[in-house]
């Protein structure tokens, strides 16, 4: 049995490198692949110092495709490091199973990443600093804050995260699956993403009806005396929606944007729609 251990220096090497370089090099064949592999180059000098043909055999299997959240999918990586480093030792686990496990977990990994982080906590910090920088005539804090804050987040999880994968390794992961809290997060995190994303088309998407019907005694506007007193933000919320609609029939962000400029266009001419 070999002795070969991975050191803490060349396990922080391995995260830093997978939190920062993570997405400097896609492909349509290997995805994160190549990141993947990069990540692992600290740790296959610990494993096979003196073996190269191990360390082909070892980096050409890191190097398949991989695609994942990089902050919720770091504890994948650790993980793989540590049936690398136990496979070194003279383990029983084929290199078949180090690859189905990372192929097995990318998917609900990346499933949480994406609501949790791109829909709940991005849009969450994104809004309180955007409202710091519109504060008074203008605030160059909101842009430093959220800066900040996003990269000392994604590295503070990443890094737990990652070293959590490797502590733990397969079972654990496993079974966090299998008792199904990763569902019960999800599910919870894509309420609160929708409530989110309500929130954020109130406060700025602004879309108001310009028409007015006049008489004799009074001038009835249909945005203040209907709208607003039987759905408040309603137009704000359909606009948003309808995007939605043309992006989930496969319309291009060009041909969005070209509609909405004509659209905007022709109501604010004829007066359908004001600021």
């Amino acid at each position: 049995m070999q002795e070969n251990q991975v050191t803490k220096g060349a396990l922080r090497r391995a995260w830093f490198i997978w939190e920062t370089f993570v997405q400097t090099c896609y492909n349509y064949e290997r995805m994160m692949g190549l990141a993947c592999a990069h990540t692992f180059t600290p740790i296959v000098k610990c494993l096979y110092q003196n073996d190269p043909e191990k360390q082909k055999e070892m980096m050409k299997r890191e190097i398949e495709f991989f695609n994942v959240h990089p902050e919720f999918g770091a504890c994948i990586l650790g993980m793989a490091i540590a049936l690398e480093e136990e496979k070194a030792k003279g383990e029983n686990i084929p290199a078949q199973f180090i690859t189905n496990i990372k192929t097995s977990l990318m998917g609900p990994l990346a499933g949480l990443g994406d609501t949790v982080w791109q829909g709940v906590l991005i849009p969450i910090l994104l809004a309180i600093c955007i409202d710091i920088s519109l504060a008074g005539s203008g605030n160059i804090w909101g842009a430093i804050i959220y800066a900040v804050l996003i990269v000392a987040a994604a590295y503070g999880f990443s890094y737990v995260n990652f070293m959590f994968g490797y502590r733990a390794g397969h079972d654990a992961i496993m079974d966090f699956l299998e008792r199904g809290t990763l569902q019960r997060i999800l599910k919870g995190a894509s309420i609160m993403g929708c409530m989110v994303m309500g929130g954020l088309i109130v406060n700025y998407v602004k879309v108001t009806c310009g028409i007015e019907i006049a008489s004799e005694a009074s001038v009835f506007s249909i945005q203040k005396d209907f709208l607003d007193h039987v759905m408040p933000s309603i137009l704000p919320l359909s606009v948003t929606m309808g995007i939605y609609w043309l992006l989930k029939q496969r319309w291009s962000s060009i041909k969005i944007i070209g509609l909405i400029v004509a659209l905007g266009i022709v109501c604010g001419v004829t007066g359908i729609l004001t600021f």
